[in-house]
């Protein structure tokens, strides 16, 4: 049966692996656009890094409002989603901070400075999504 994820289990499977979370943003024009997204959490914001350029970040720099799903794809099957406001941050050493999170989770430690290099180039900035609804379950299939 599926069931309620405690915010324990919920932080547990967002931190776990290197799960992709897809972000959800508004178009100008209103239509949808999803995207995956490498993240990491600080307490129940959720944090990733994207470019002023992209279509999500200029999106955000626009309509703060945004969605984020997080699954996992193998039996009894799971899942977060997370609606939510973006704040972006441009100061370079928190930019940097979070990037090197980032890359050490999904590159491993050998992966983290280039990453946070990356991360934290021009254009760049980091987005803290503050949660204002979060839905998660846990033995989908159960």
């Amino acid at each position: 049966m599926p069931e309620k994820m405690t915010d324990e289990v919920r932080r547990d499977f967002l931190k776990d692996g290197k799960r992709t979370a897809v972000l959800a943003t508004a178009r100008p024009d209103g239509r949808p656009h999803a995207a995956p997204v490498w993240f990491v959490l600080d307490g129940d914001d959720v944090l990733f890094i994207t470019g002023e350029d992209t279509v999500k970040g200029k999106d955000l720099l626009r309509d703060p409002r945004v969605s984020i799903v997080v699954d996992d794809e193998t039996p009894p099957y799971s899942f977060v989603t997370i609606e939510g406001l973006a704040e972006v941050s441009r100061e370079h050493g928190v930019v940097r901070q979070a990037a090197h999170e980032i890359g050490a989770r999904y590159l491993g430690p050998e992966g983290a400075d280039g990453f946070a290099d990356y991360g934290s180039g021009p254009g760049k900035f980091l987005v803290r999504v503050k949660p204002k609804n979060i839905v998660a379950m846990a033995n989908m299939a159960g």
